[in-house]
């Protein structure tokens, strides 16, 4: 349903992945630039930490799902928004005791974020997640913990990514639980975590047609990252 797909373009701007200072001193279209060409800058660095590996998001083989429950004005009985999107940029560099080298980030373009309802998609982006002051959302890795190091070429793991969501102008730390899955030349994460439109200083979604949502925004993530 228009406001299901509403509610999920919402929770997306969490997605993936974190926002910019509340108060941003910096002009939207300056910040932006900086995350990309910190992004460019260490998915080409040619010289490395002893040990490091780096690995470049894969657009392409990633994705994003975000659901939240909702009861529709139309619709007898409640029922998940959900709103996946593949627009993603980012690269990292994994250091051998488990850190990551700075700069390491992957982020959302939330402008492409897409639905069946473009009307809805649109309504969602200009007064939800006021995509012209925050376009991106980001996610900035600081360590993994429960694979062990450095990473082997081969193996499966239950692990914790740490690091610091940004949203909507609010940064705040995330640990997130993921499934790390590593083969030659590659490595996909898989997880979901779940939290409040408030967290990241914004109101629940509500119009004339959505008589109630959950605030309990769910995301998941299912990404593949590869080395040069």
């Amino acid at each position: 349903m228009p406001s299901r797909i509403a509610l999920a373009l919402f929770v997306t701007i969490a997605l993936v992945s974190c926002a910019a200072p509340a108060t941003p001193s910096t002009p939207t279209a300056t910040v932006t630039a900086t995350a990309a060409a910190t992004s460019t800058a260490i998915a080409t660095a040619t010289t490395l930490p002893a040990g490091a590996r780096r690995f470049a998001i894969v657009p392409e083989r990633s994705v994003a799902t975000i659901r939240v429950r909702e009861q529709v004005a139309a619709i007898p009985a409640p029922g998940d928004a959900v709103l996946t999107t593949r627009a993603f940029t980012g690269a990292v560099v994994l250091l051998p005791d488990g850190g990551f080298a700075s700069g390491s980030s992957f982020a959302a373009d939330l402008d492409a974020l897409k639905s069946d309802e473009p009307l809805r998609d649109e309504w969602i982006k200009f007064n939800t997640l006021n995509t012209r002051v925050y376009p991106r959302a980001e996610f900035t890795l600081a360590r993994v913990s429960g694979v062990p190091m450095p990473i082997a070429t081969q193996g499966e793991w239950a692990a914790t990514l740490e690091g610091t969501m940004r949203i909507h102008g609010v940064e705040r730390p995330v640990a997130w639980p993921v499934q790390v899955t590593r083969s030659t030349g590659e490595v996909r994460v898989q997880g979901a975590t779940a939290f409040k439109f408030g967290d990241y200083g914004m109101a629940v979604p509500a119009n004339r047609l959505i008589l109630s949502v959950v605030d309990d925004v769910r995301l998941e993530i299912d990404l593949v990252a590869r080395e040069p």
